[in-house]
């Protein structure tokens, strides 16, 4: 490449680089590509990637970040093709957001719906294994809202977003402990004489010593004792 003088009047290196003009179709074309692969990408890799955001949002942000940080660092590439970039990107955006906003099913395609991770304190775990989610990341999140079992949740719901909302039980029922292991003193506190819980998917019954017994929710045959709120 030619040793050309910079200038700060140079307004078509400023824009379009060292690129022709005909390069602007094809930098349309590679930016829907490129939004649908991130779409997939944040799908395929389950909601809790993206935290709060929606995968719409998360993808916007992407796209952009990578569109916006080549030109601000070499000097061959103009402000032109970014530019187009980020309009393609928002007009995407926006065209999904409103047909998303008049047919559900669309949206939910793209998006995900809400998913019903835990019912009546019992886990679902064909739920949790098509959302990617481990048990131990649900556990996490009920801690962190205060939760010390599953008795006290009627419904975990996982909202798009990656997010959980709990529906409180009234009353709460015994119920499989999600305080950790390593603090076996205050899970022991809250025992329940007389109640099991099913370690794998947190079914409770009314009865103990139930070694062997096969649970008829999931299936498992590990038990432990069952427990209920502990004033901490």
């Amino acid at each position: 490449m030619p040793n050309v003088p910079l200038s700060l009047v140079d307004w078509y290196r400023f824009f379009f680089g060292d690129a022709s003009a005909d390069f602007l179709p094809e930098v349309l074309l590679r930016t829907c590509v490129t939004y649908v692969l991130l779409i997939v990408a944040m799908r395929l890799l389950g909601r809790r990637v993206a935290g709060q955001y929606t995968l719409f949002e998360i993808s916007i942000a992407v796209t952009l970040a990578a569109a916006i940080g080549v030109p601000l660092q070499t000097a061959e590439r103009g402000l032109l093709p970014p530019l187009v970039i980020a309009a393609v990107a928002i007009v995407l955006q926006r065209a999904l957001a409103r047909a998303g906003s008049t047919h559900r099913r669309f949206d939910t395609l793209l998006s995900t719906d809400v998913t019903l991770l835990a019912s009546d304190g019992r886990l679902d775990h064909a739920e949790l294994s098509r959302s990617g989610m481990p048990r131990e990341k649900v556990f996490q999140a009920m801690r962190i809202k205060g939760w010390q079992h599953l008795g006290q949740i009627s419904r975990l719901y996982m909202e798009p977003s990656g997010s959980f909302s709990f529906i409180p039980a009234r009353p709460a029922r015994p119920g499989l402990s999600v305080l950790p292991v390593i603090d076996e003193t205050l899970r022991a506190e809250g025992r329940m004489q007389g109640w099991s819980a099913c370690i794998a998917c947190g079914n409770t019954i009314e009865k103990e010593d139930l070694h062997g017994h096969r649970c008829d929710r999931c299936g498992s045959r590990d038990w432990t004792y069952a427990v209920t709120e502990v004033e901490c």
